[in-house]
């Protein structure tokens, strides 16, 4: 029968010739090596082919540590995709991190192929992010695969980065130029394109995924949850700690609020030690918490026995081998220096009781800030858990922000303040609009519009800017923003996190593409996350 779903002869499941695809948001990464026939020409066709080999299992093993999928190795590269199968709201964060994984490892094998064989091993890499169409490549056994006009950009990413280098597209710099040190864009020709496009070069990740340095709009609808933690502020200078714990949606100002509290504490001249736990970092034992020992000591961007000689200035009345485990779990230990041998659960014991007995010690008022708890890994996890019992005995106030889902220990901190942040209301999102957009006139329908869709969160501001920027549907005059021709089309809305429903749906025709993306004053502007970082 034709509706069989199993074979007759040999019980096989039988495929269904018009396999499924579906739209996703998504980072597409290529890796090529440059000149690979000058290699072969050095090395010969079998070392080339163990050069290569040895080059294709490092990139995969890098991309798989980020979340990607290796979607096919090239003969002398690979393309690999973030954000499919598996939907991530921080595709291009973790594209960027393995590029630069990726060269580091291309790097690590150029010396040993130099030092062998005389030969000079080195990659480019592109980026590009953007829509595609992924799924099974038809009835056969070609497997997953990503297509569409995306594809082909990060390939020619790929093919004007320069040697050792990273080249990003527009597209990919905006979703990361928050955590990314980018070069300034550079005009750049590509086969295909008759006017030359903008493309950024990647030059490294910060350590903190914040939008520290960005302006933000009027602070709105929360003044209730500010004045709350101002009280605990001044209440944690005075020696009586506290633990706030702040939930929310994301998009629905988690960051805003701690950088807000953040400016509050410098004008005290309190100091502010933050923390980021990050999606691709959550089964890493140890990491949330030597990032905030990183920052508690002040040894970012120190190494060595600079570094070393910091963190006992920090610790000076600590057991010597307590401070030999210290600066293994900071990355800073002395290789002549044997590390003590002892158990996980021993370590973790005598680094907690370290950090603890110099926080009671300490008489100078701080705030710790542990952004993103959702993803924190479980080591940390128990130990700030542990941590956060004695902050009542010291001048410290601990501001802890996580999503609803999370359900872990830090939500059950004795004693802790929590903080639910709502959504705005209609009066609170008219406003923000308003600022934003500013009293032009003509794009009056654009804010009610823009207010509607953003069902009270107040991320959606810099959705605003970048999908309308990109469209040149606004435009300013005399100092007023006016909306643009309703034929020039808005960028789609991207991927939001936890919304499977869209990110998962099946493929459309282009022609209800079309129509779904509309002119911009049909603009469907909605809160994004950006970097896996939660907002």
């Amino acid at each position: 029968m034709d509706s069989a779903r199993f074979c007759h002869h040999c019980g096989a499941p039988i495929r269904d010739g018009a396999t499924r695809a579906e739209y996703k948001q998504v980072t597409v990464l290529f890796a090529d090596v440059v000149r690979s026939m000058d290699i072969a020409a050095t090395v010969g066709t079998e070392r080339l082919r163990e050069i290569m080999v040895n080059l294709a299992d490092r990139c995969a093993a890098v991309v798989r540590r980020y979340g990607g999928t290796v979607d096919k190795f090239t003969g002398d590269g690979i393309m690999a995709v973030f954000g499919a199968p598996a939907a991530m709201e921080d595709h291009a964060l973790r594209a960027c991190l393995a590029a630069l994984n990726i060269q580091e490892q291309a790097n690590a094998l150029g010396l040993e192929v130099q030092a062998r064989d005389d030969a000079t091993l080195l990659v480019r890499v592109g980026l590009n992010s953007g829509q595609v169409i992924a799924g099974e490549l038809g009835s056969g056994s070609f497997g997953y695969t990503a297509m569409g006009d995306q594809v082909g950009l990060a390939q020619r990413m790929e093919s004007v980065a320069p040697p050792g280098g990273v080249m990003l597209s527009v597209s990919t710099a905006r979703l990361v130029d928050d955590a990314a040190a980018l070069s300034d864009p550079g005009m750049v020709r590509i086969k295909g394109v008759t006017e030359p496009v903008a493309a950024y070069r990647l030059l490294g990740i910060g350590d903190r995924h914040r939008p520290a340095g960005r302006a933000d709009s009027e602070l709105v609808g929360r003044r209730r949850e500010m004045s709350a933690v101002e009280g605990l502020l001044d209440r944690a200078r005075d020696g009586r700690g506290a633990v706030v714990v702040v939930v929310g949606e994301p998009g629905i100002g988690k960051s805003r609020l701690v950088r807000e509290v953040a400016a509050m504490a410098a004008v005290r001249g309190v100091e502010v030690l933050t923390a980021c736990c990050e999606s691709h970092t959550s089964q890493v034992p140890f990491h949330a918490v030597a990032r905030l020992l990183r920052a508690t000591t002040g040894i970012e961007g120190l190494q060595g026995q600079v570094a070393r000689a910091r963190v006992r200035d920090r610790f000076p009345n600590a057991d010597p081998e307590d401070v030999l485990l210290l600066d293994d779990l900071l990355g800073i230990a002395d290789p002549s220096t044997a590390v003590p041998a002892v158990d996980p659960n021993a370590r973790r014991r005598r680094l907690a009781a370290l950090v603890h007995a110099a926080r009671l010690a300490d008489e100078r008022p701080a705030v710790y800030v542990v952004e993103d708890a959702h993803w924190i890994d479980e080591i940390s996890e128990s130990m700030l858990t542990d941590f956060l019992e004695v902050i009542p005995r010291t001048p410290t106030l601990v501001l802890v922000t996580h999503r609803p889902e999370y359900r872990g220990a830090l939500t059950r901190v004795s004693d802790s303040h929590p903080i639910a942040l709502a959504p705005l209301s209609n009066s609170e999102t008219a406003a923000l609009v308003a600022h934003l957009l500013g009293p032009g006139l003509s794009v009056g329908a654009l804010g009610r519009r823009v207010a509607e869709r953003a069902a009270g969160n107040p991320y959606f501001r810099r959705g605003i800017g970048a999908r309308t920027g990109a469209a040149r549907c606004l435009t300013r005059r005399a100092g007023c923003l006016h909306v643009g021709d309703g034929d020039q089309r808005s960028e789609r809305a991207g991927h939001i996190a936890g919304d499977h429903r869209r990110a998962h749906r099946p493929a459309r025709s282009e022609s209800q593409a079309h129509a779904e993306r509309g002119g911009c004053h049909r603009l469907a502007v909605r809160p994004r996350p950006t970097h896996g970082v939660g907002c």
